[in-house]
């Protein structure tokens, strides 16, 4: 560890202040439409993503004859791009760019862009001046990154 390291302050010590009970089951509203809840990331990560109530973290959104059968899509754009349509030539140009760079441009992962449910009825607990983060494994403080595990809650 270099010297400087060393003598840099130490960091503030975390006293929760509030209720460290879980909050309640949010729901969301994604901008196509679909219902979403926040879930774990990962099994080792202590994050959230947002996802369907069935549990789709992603929509693909590409035409039905696309699925289907790409060869024929890409055929009949094509066709209606000799037969002069300008629209198509802007979706071949934007699909075919955005396949060469790796990119999906039917489908999108799920972001909530609205709280469905109401907010819970109490506040987060505050650490080290800021209002924790709500994690899947527990309330985390903001400053320290220090994480405690949620508290049984009192019937």
């Amino acid at each position: 560890m270099s010297e400087a390291r060393s003598r840099s302050s130490p960091q503030p010590a975390c006293h929760p202040d509030g209720d460290l009970t879980a909050w309640p089951e949010q729901r969301y509203a994604c901008d196509c439409g679909e219902e979403l809840r926040a879930a774990r990331m990962g099994p080792r990560i202590n994050d959230w993503i947002y996802e369907t109530l069935s549990g789709q973290r992603y929509r693909d959104d590409r035409p039905q004859l696309l699925r289907d059968d790409p060869a024929r899509w890409w055929r009949e754009l094509r066709r209606r791009m000799a037969d002069g349509d300008m629209r198509a030539t802007q979706l071949y140009s934007t699909v075919t760019a955005a396949e060469n760079l790796g990119l999906t441009p039917w489908w999108h992962y799920h972001h909530p862009v609205t709280t469905l449910t109401a907010s819970p009825a109490r506040r987060p607990p505050f650490c080290c001046g800021s209002p924790m983060w709500v994690s899947p494994d527990g309330w985390a403080c903001r400053v320290t990154g220090r994480l405690f595990p949620y508290l049984p809650a009192a019937h």
